[in-house]
């Protein structure tokens, strides 16, 4: 007499599926929790003294996180657009924070002062380019744009150190170089790709 066949159960099966949805879903969340924190901090910075205790806490919480969630999504593969939407806005409100924060407490020369507001000429017009263009926010996470974020971090940090005219120039030549990237990608790119590496990869 042959042996009995056994099939798997279907509720078992099933029960897989869904165990994997809700860890995919729950990671999902994770990295989006964890970026909506980052906003909330940036906002709470205005409630603080710039170059406080209290500001370098939520400063560096705001680094930290932003490390963290991006961790996640990449080594789980579970990128999605609406978290690199808001990986995005997370970013641009911290930076806007810190520069109204920042800004009127440093010495800065009109020369550098100038030369910031021409790259924020070069990112708003890529961003309204890329609105009108894919109808959608269009800010890119290139490997210089994240390397110009990491500079911008780390200012505050060095400030104590560096003369901020040795600092701007670092930083503005890095900003202005990604900002041009940027505008270049938008400008030359049939489809909107949040994360291409750099303008080779057109």
């Amino acid at each position: 007499m042959p042996a009995p066949l056994y099939l798997p159960s279907l509720d078992n099966v099933t029960l897989v599926k869904m165990s994997e949805c809700e860890e995919v879903s729950y990671i999902k969340n994770t990295a989006n929790i964890i970026t909506a924190t980052r906003i909330i901090a940036a906002l709470a910075i205005f409630l603080t003294k710039p170059m406080s205790p209290v500001f370098f806490v939520l400063y560096i919480y705001c680094g930290i996180s932003d490390i963290i969630d991006g961790y996640i999504a990449r080594k789980k593969n579970m990128e999605s657009h609406f978290g690199a939407v808001l990986d995005s806005i997370a970013d641009i409100i911290f930076f806007l924070v810190i520069f109204v924060q920042i800004v009127p407490v440093l010495v800065i020369p009109k020369w550098l002062i100038s030369w910031i507001g021409m790259i924020m000429i070069i990112r708003c017009s890529a961003y309204v380019i890329g609105f009108i263009k894919y109808h959608a926010f269009s800010s890119l996470h290139t490997n210089l744009n994240k390397l110009t974020g990491m500079l911008l971090f780390i200012v505050p940090l060095l400030y104590m150190v560096i003369s901020i005219s040795t600092l701007g120039i670092i930083l503005c030549v890095m900003a202005t170089i990604s900002s041009c990237e940027e505008l270049l990608i938008i400008i030359r790119s049939e489809k909107l790709h949040r994360d291409i590496k750099s303008i080779l990869n057109i």
